[in-house]
């Protein structure tokens, strides 16, 4: 898959997010999980690439990541919050081999409709943090869109997105680039 497809698969979720919402006629209700406090547990599978990049050369190979992370935040209205999230990622790839690295990072939500099913939409930014001598640090996006599920006491919030890393080693960069797919718990 190449990178504009992971920059339009998050455009083409908005834009249809948008035609399906503009569709509905239910009435909104306050929900638990949209007022207050709230955590959010995911476990994700990633595909994507890994390059290498220093002065001598450019290197690309395949990339698998298992993660799983949490956020804790606050709900400033019935459709929007923030929150604080931390993670750890299993990055395999093919030629570069196998490291974990934990992220820290503040997350944003957007919840199209005040209701207990609906389209929602999320935003990470944050730091890498070293658990490998592999790396030092770098940096963490991830954005995307998803739809959360009512089911008793808790959401069930599947989503996809796109998932960049950015690392430095003493004398490289590698830019891990992939398509983030989630499913989720919104307590």
């Amino acid at each position: 898959m190449k990178m504009k497809n992971y920059i339009l698969t998050p455009l083409i979720i908005l834009i249809v997010a948008n035609l399906v919402t503009a569709q509905d006629l239910s009435r909104p209700q306050k929900n638990k999980q949209e007022k207050g406090y709230f955590n959010v547990l995911e476990m994700g599978y990633f595909i994507g690439k890994s390059n290498l990049l220093n002065d001598d050369f450019k290197r690309s190979t395949s990339l698998n990541v298992r993660s799983i992370r949490t956020v804790n935040g606050w709900f400033l209205n019935p459709k929007f919050s923030l929150g604080l999230g931390v993670g750890l990622d299993g990055n395999d790839t093919k030629d570069f081999g196998f490291f974990n690295t934990f992220i820290v990072y503040a997350d944003a939500r957007y919840y199209l409709n005040n209701s207990k099913d609906g389209w929602f939409f999320y935003s990470d930014l944050g730091k890498a943090v070293e658990l490998d001598v592999f790396f030092e640090k770098g940096l963490f996006l991830n954005a995307g869109g998803g739809y959360k599920f009512n089911i008793g006491k808790t959401m069930l919030v599947p989503s996809l997105g796109y998932n960049q890393q950015n690392f430095q080693s003493s004398n490289s960069d590698y830019r891990n680039s992939s398509l983030a797919i989630k499913l989720g718990f919104l307590f």
